[in-house]
């Protein structure tokens, strides 16, 4: 398989359409449906399902989309780097919400304090998605919970923060509690694919009663709010919640039975070419965890 094979792979699927595909590469369509033909058969299995005139990608083309968009995003890097060995590359850093909040600005201003020259990026993000973009290669580091695809990755622990909950000031409930306890009283959560969500659920699962989720959300301060009305018990690292708990009037309620530490880890593709710029920032990160 060549790489104008991917091309067009990766355009139909971005695309959702054979025709669309074909106009942005000024392609005949035969010429972009035989090119599929062509992948399915020299993988031997379906990438697309053809219903209602439509295209769905299977669960194979979705494998090989990970891939694809690995491979050409890589070849696009070299070809930069390539031409101007010596050129500063910018960096693009990814960082959960807990992390972006407590730790990311000033882990930011030390490295520009020192490398005032490397233009640099980040984005706030949850963990999944964070992850997806490094598997893309539309990031060059993410700092994050542990990832769910380990086999793509190499990680290195860079820190940890502890899970606690919080209340109101006024919330009918006493200073400790039990996990199971814990379960029982309406729950403020951040959402389905950030970090604290999937440690907050691993600990839940080990119980068989079913929490009650008030409220869902992918903002930290709306949660905080919310908790500081009273609607709910909210779960967070201590690191974001301790500035808000004098200020919202909140209470930490002990949980007796279970200490949650949240471990950080400095994660980037194991096929990942690291410019100068991107090693300065590996090595300025792993220096001061």
């Amino acid at each position: 398989m060549t790489l104008r094979h991917l091309k067009i792979f990766s355009a139909v699927c971005r695309l959702e359409s054979i025709t669309l595909a074909a106009e942005e590469m000024n392609m005949a369509q035969p010429a972009v449906s035989y090119a599929i033909r062509e992948l399915e058969g020299y993988y031997e299995t379906k990438l697309f399902e053809r219903m209602n005139r439509r295209l769905y990608i299977t669960e194979a083309g979705e494998q090989l989309l990970i891939y694809a968009d690995s491979i050409l995003a890589q070849f696009d890097e070299a070809r930069d780097v390539l031409r101007d060995i010596q050129m500063v590359t910018k960096v693009r850093v990814g960082t959960n919400a807990s992390y972006g909040i407590s730790y990311l600005p000033q882990l930011i201003a030390g490295f520009k304090e020192e490398y005032g020259q490397i233009p640099i990026y980040t984005l706030v993000d949850n963990s999944r998605q964070i992850e997806e973009k490094l598997i893309r290669n539309d990031l060059d580091f993410g700092i994050t919970d542990y990832p769910s695809n380990p086999q793509f990755f190499r990680s290195v622990p860079v820190g940890t923060d502890k899970m606690i909950a919080v209340c109101s000031s006024d919330y009918s409930w006493q200073g400790s509690a039990k996990m199971e306890e814990l379960i029982e009283m309406p729950l403020l959560l951040r959402e389905l694919g950030s970090g604290s969500r999937s440690m907050v659920e691993a600990l839940l699962s080990k119980y068989k009663k079913k929490p009650e989720i008030v409220m869902e959300s992918i903002s930290i301060r709306s949660l905080i709010e919310a908790c500081a009305k009273g609607m709910g018990v909210l779960l967070l690292t201590k690191s974001v919640l301790e500035p808000y708990m004098k200020s919202h009037h909140l209470r930490e309620i002990k949980i007796t039975d279970e200490s949650i530490v949240r471990e950080y880890y400095f994660v980037y593709h194991k096929s990942k070419f690291l410019t100068k710029s991107m090693k300065c920032f590996q090595e300025f990160v792993l220096e001061n965890r």
